[in-house]
Formats: C-alpha cells, sequence, structure tokens
C-alpha cells in the first residue's frame, strides 16, 4: 500500500520555526557571486566573500560545516563572453576550513577570469 504526505509546511518540534537540516545530505550553504563586481547575489549559510584576486574568491559561512571534508561544487558563466568557447568557464572550489571555501574561475586557455556568475555549493554536516 502506497501512502502520501501532502503538507504545506514543515515545522520544527515546538512549531515555531523550520527544520533544522542537520544530518542530511542536503546543501549546507551556497552562494552566487558577481566576481566582476565583487558582490553577492544570493546565498545561504553565507556571511561574507574576500576577493583574492582576479577569478579567486573565498566565500565565509555563517555556520560552520562538522569538518573541512566536505564537498564543493562550482560553476561560471560570462554572458558577455561569444569567444569559440561559448559562454561557460571551467570552475573548480576547495574546503580551506570548516568555515570558508574557495571558488576559482578560468577561460578554457586556464587564465584567470572574474566572472559576472560564479556559484558554489558545500555538501557536509553542520557542526
Amino acid at each position: 500500500m502506497t501512502s502520501v504526505l501532502n503538507v504545506d509546511t514543515i515545522a520544527d518540534k515546538a512549531g515555531t520555526g523550520a527544520v533544522a537540516l542537520t544530518k542530511q545530505s542536503a546543501s549546507k550553504a551556497w552562494i552566487n557571486i558577481d566576481m566582476s563586481n565583487a558582490v553577492t547575489l544570493d546565498s545561504f549559510n553565507s556571511s561574507s566573500i574576500t576577493d583574492f584576486g582576479t577569478g579567486t574568491f573565498r566565500d565565509h559561512l555563517a555556520t560552520a560545516l562538522v569538518n573541512a571534508n566536505y564537498a564543493v561544487t562550482t560553476s561560471a558563466m560570462d554572458p558577455t563572453k561569444t569567444d569559440s568557447g561559448g559562454t561557460n568557464r571551467t570552475a573548480d572550489g576547495t574546503p580551506s576550513s570548516t568555515v570558508q571555501f574557495v571558488m576559482r574561475a578560468t577561460a578554457y586557455d586556464n587564465t584567470a577570469n572574474d566572472v559576472p556568475s560564479a556559484a558554489g555549493v558545500a555538501h557536509g554536516d553542520l557542526a
């Protein structure tokens, strides 16, 4: 027999707040930044960013992860570029501690690029 659960809101035990995702595999932090202007476009669990030069930023997390062995997924795009490589750029991310990760964006020739849209997602357990 199949069951169906239909709800409008899931709240904490007291019924006053959201449910905390502490041990699930859901994203624990994400950020979308405009590297060209060094601004955060939107984010979750991010307190600030640091510009380390062309194509390299650090995202500072508001809530720490349990260890620095979490996964980071990144993407980068420059809609103003129409070269043979298209608009996408290569991107990589690396955890640097429990409260921050580094995002890098490069063109296909491996030169660092400040792109107008770079995103990073952290997957791990909250501390």
